[in-house]
């Protein structure tokens, strides 16, 4: 496996795409579309996104206990990120979303274990390299989970359509990821309730950026 991934015809067409898509991560189109989104079904899009974080959680308790937390991350971080994936997409798009699609990330569970791996060790190895390299990829490959959950390629194609379709953008990607965070924040500032709107919102930010960067047709 060569370092950067070989893509198909349509794989590069979805990056060329990408590359010339007017301000995908226009942080205020994204909170727009996000809210929208949010409005259009709220109580059951909160609902399933607090039944997530109910099965995150125990996740992340787990991932503190060596060797066991470990293989415990491997096994169902993946499968939780592609099925969260697809429901954002689903939401932001329009569709109708269930919790078979935020907890159905199982059939890329092979996968899935790949690119989470091949993320910590290269992503390690990144951060050991002055810092800056592991920083560019964590932001770079932000959208592998949302491209793995529709299927565009195999794990490390995946990995590489992300990493060249955000690039062009990377710096104006870094800036909503952290007004993203910033609004997860405020939820949990606002005496905690507030997070089980703000969280969705966050989440739903993330996916209006991957349509406006890989359909921008489709939201102009």
């Amino acid at each position: 496996m060569s370092l950067f991934a070989t893509l198909n015809p349509e794989q590069n067409g979805l990056v060329q795409v990408a590359r010339h898509s007017p301000s995908p991560f226009a942080v205020g189109a994204c909170f727009e579309a996000a809210l929208s989104a949010l409005k259009r079904d709220f109580w059951n899009i909160v609902f399933r996104n607090f039944v997530f974080m109910l099965s995150f959680a125990p996740v992340i308790a787990l991932s503190l206990i060596p060797v066991v937390g470990q293989l415990a991350m491997l096994l169902l971080l993946p499968p939780l990120m592609v099925g969260y994936s697809r429901h954002n997409l689903k939401v932001i798009r329009g569709e109708q979303a269930s919790f078979s699609d935020m907890f159905g990330g199982f059939d890329s569970f092979g996968q899935g274990a790949l690119m989470y791996l091949s993320m910590i060790v290269i992503g390690m190895l990144g951060l050991v390299c002055l810092i800056l390299p592991g920083i560019y990829l964590l932001f770079a490959w932000s959208f592998s989970w949302k491209l793995l959950g529709e299927k565009r390629g195999s794990f490390w194609e995946c990995m590489e359509i992300s990493r060249q379709a955000i690039t062009p953008h990377w710096g104006w990607a870094l800036l909503l990821f952290i007004v993203s965070a910033l609004v997860a924040y405020v939820g949990l500032i606002a005496c905690f309730i507030g997070v089980f709107a703000t969280l969705p919102m966050a989440g739903l930010m993330h996916s209006a950026a991957y349509e406006r960067l890989f359909s921008p047709k489709a939201v102009a």
